[in-house]
């Protein structure tokens, strides 16, 4: 799905795109998650945008990102916590903001979104079988 008016404005692949990404942003404003700098942002990897967005290449959903930021459309930075993981994070520009905040579409979209479930580390634990313990292999091991 996208928005004409985003599509007239900035192009056709480039409106799918940041349709997803006001979608995201949206909801990590709803679930108070990913807020830096006053505003909510979402994140993927290369690949993770890829899987996102499969009916595009790698190349085009990179150039869209690059065109949208460059139009004014969306912001990025950079949150990692390790200065090797280079993650680009995006956030709408204001106008996007108050547009989509304004907006029936979206107010009914994030109100009607589902929060995911998620699994805690002890219901995996709980569910978990540990790996068996191999003598042999524990006496092979020789310390240096």
């Amino acid at each position: 799905m996208f928005n004409e008016d985003h599509a007239s404005k900035y192009g056709l692949k480039e409106a799918v795109v940041l349709h997803k990404i006001i979608f995201y942003v949206l909801i990590n404003e709803k679930d108070g998650r990913n807020f830096h700098k006053g505003q909510y942002w979402t994140f993927n990897s290369r690949e993770g945008w890829r899987n996102v967005f499969k009916c595009f290449s790698y190349e085009q959903v990179w150039r869209s990102l690059k065109a949208l930021e460059k139009k004014g459309a969306l912001v990025s930075d950079s949150f990692n916590r390790r200065a090797y993981d280079k993650t680009r994070w995006y956030s709408l520009s204001d106008s996007l903001v108050k547009e989509a905040k304004g907006s029936e579409y979206w107010q009914k979209a994030i109100r009607n979104s589902a929060k995911p479930k998620r699994k805690t580390a002890i219901t995996d634990r709980k569910t978990a079988t540990p790996i068996p313990l191999d003598n042999n292999i524990i006496q092979e091991i020789k310390p240096y």
